[in-house]
């Protein structure tokens, strides 16, 4: 690995006096804690330079504890041969340029990257916001780069930010080293900071700690995660699911349920078939490291409800299991009916730990369809389950009800559901966040000037086409509010309707009445947000 010497826009040098900066066209100017317009270089941007100083002798950094940015050259190169377009490295504004094996550096995190004169400590991946869409030569955005992360990769990051630990001179072309041992109290004070993406979404190192065949297709794997004794807030909750990143040649990544927890340690059950990610993980073996993020997902237990109906079909009973277990172990004493259909005792998977969880709960109805099966075991039937009566049961008993697996399953619960007046609070349908996340926004449509309300600021004004989304317009007006991606992906920017609807500009088309993305979003008419 060594650090490239030919990515120099703008060239820094100290001095007893100050900073030169020399573009290069070879013009430059002496910068001191004095200087407020920078005149010899002014030409080059066609406006006037100015000096900005920061409080507290800081930089203008993303974080406070952000003091260097690594971009590692050869995941730019598979970013772009993955895009089917060219990839400027500048456009992700790195201080220290690397080669490496690509996207390697998420591997990096609690080590320290060396030359013979320097430490830099791994601190946090780089989560990336629309800048990087840019053309640093055209300004032009010629691909919406947060999405295609996201699409292609499961994750918005790349590159990896580092605190200096031993000061030095950084040469270029020097072959660095990354330190063998994971040294995490740097990192544990990189979670705390109050700007800093949570650890949930980070790309990170985990390590393959056990690997059990459950049958002859479906395989469950034990992952021990490096960083997740640092924030209780990434313990996984019952019904959640983490992402597999880099499978099958680095262009893979998969969403899989947490089908068991235990201390510092998550269980994936992973059934294996022609799928790319599949196949993958399947071929993952003891002590292989692997790089996860999450847990994520909302589809877990409410505790105001009166009742629980899990209904699951093939692979989709791990996120029953979870839950059942959870349960379990507090010995809850609500109803609860299990409902699972599988084809044949040979495909019944974790069936075992269904039952070993309602062997500790007082109130619990376990219901097992086997669709093919010729020797049913006591209590399973061979009939499917009535979807009709499975919800209406739900809705007479006060139960929230728990969906999960094939597509046609569930999407044959959501039809019938439809039908029936069950509140939507009270219905819980795992949705995994897939390869398949639009890229571009689609294009403002022309509208006459909308009233927009923001109703904690007290603010309301008209929103014209021209104006972009809402949180552009939102930010034109002053209000300073919570926004990363600016490409309706990472969701930082969700925001409550207290009334109206808003336009959806990615994802699929329709519009949006509790809540939107306002960086990717427009109001459809009179719109009042709960900001």
């Amino acid at each position: 690995m060594s650090i490239r010497p030919d990515l120099t826009v703008f060239k820094l040098e100290t001095s007893e006096i100050g900073a030169r900066v020399v573009n290069p066209q070879g013009q430059s100017a002496i910068i001191t804690s004095d200087s407020t317009v920078l005149t010899e270089l002014s030409d080059s941007f066609e406006k006037d330079l100015k000096l900005y100083h920061r409080r507290q002798g800081c930089g203008y950094w993303d974080h406070e504890d952000a003091a260097l940015s690594i971009i590692n050259l050869a995941t730019i190169e598979d970013i772009a041969q993955t895009l089917g377009i060219p990839v400027d490295p500048l456009q992700f504004r790195a201080n220290i340029y690397v080669r490496a094996e690509p996207w390697v550096e998420f591997q990096w995190l609690g080590r320290a990257l060396e030359t013979d004169e320097i430490t830099l400590d791994i601190i946090r991946p780089i989560d990336r916001c629309k800048t990087t869409s840019v053309d640093v030569k055209t300004g032009k955005s010629e691909v919406n780069m947060p999405a295609a992360l996201q699409q292609f990769f499961g994750h918005m990051y790349c590159g990896v930010y580092a605190s200096v630990r031993k000061g030095g001179q950084l040469r270029r072309g020097a072959a660095a080293r990354v330190s063998s041992s994971t040294e995490t109290m740097r990192v544990q004070k990189a979670v705390g900071v109050a700007t800093a993406p949570k650890l949930t979404s980070w790309p990170r190192p985990a390590r393959i700690s056990d690997v059990q065949h459950e049958t002859h297709d479906t395989t469950s794997f034990w992952l021990e995660d490096s960083l997740g004794a640092l924030d209780a807030s990434q313990i996984a909750q019952p019904g959640q699911y983490i992402r597999l990143h880099d499978l099958a040649g680095g262009h893979t990544w998969r969403s899989y349920t947490v089908s068991a927890i235990r201390k510092g340690q998550l269980r994936i059950t992973v059934k294996c078939d022609t799928g790319l990610g599949s196949q993958a993980v399947h071929r993952l073996k003891f002590n292989d490291i692997v790089t996860i993020s999450g847990p994520f997902g909302d589809a877990t237990l409410r505790d105001e409800c009166e009742a629980f109906h899990f209904v699951s079909a093939g692979i989709g009973i791990t996120p029953s299991i979870a839950k059942l277990t959870a349960l379990a172990e507090k010995r809850d004493r609500r109803p609860i009916v299990v409902t699972h259909v599988a084809k044949s005792q040979n495909d019944l998977v974790l069936w075992g730990d269904v039952t070993q969880a309602a062997g500790k709960l007082p109130n619990v109805d376990l219901r097992l369809h086997l669709t093919r099966e010729a020797d049913l075991p006591k209590g399973a039937v061979s009939v499917r389950p009535d979807v009709k009566a499975l919800i209406a049961e739900a809705k007479a008993t006060l139960a929230d009800l728990h969906i999960c697996g094939p597509t046609g399953f569930v999407a044959q619960f959501e039809r019938e559901i439809e039908d029936v007046d069950v509140p939507r609070e009270r219905v819980s349908i795992d949705r995994f966040t897939s390869p398949g996340v639009a890229m571009q926004m689609r294009d403002i449509s022309p509208s006459p000037p909308i009233t927009v309300t923001l109703q904690k600021s007290k603010i309301s004004a008209e929103w014209r086409p021209e104006d972009g989304t809402l949180l552009e317009f939102i930010e034109s007006l002053g209000i300073v509010t919570p926004a990363h991606c600016r490409a309706g992906i990472c969701k930082s920017c969700q925001c409550n309707i207290a009334s109206g609807s808003a336009q959806r500009l990615t994802g699929s088309p329709g519009d949006d009445t509790q809540r939107t993305l306002i960086c990717s979003s427009v109001p459809s008419g009179a719109l009042v947000l709960d900001i």
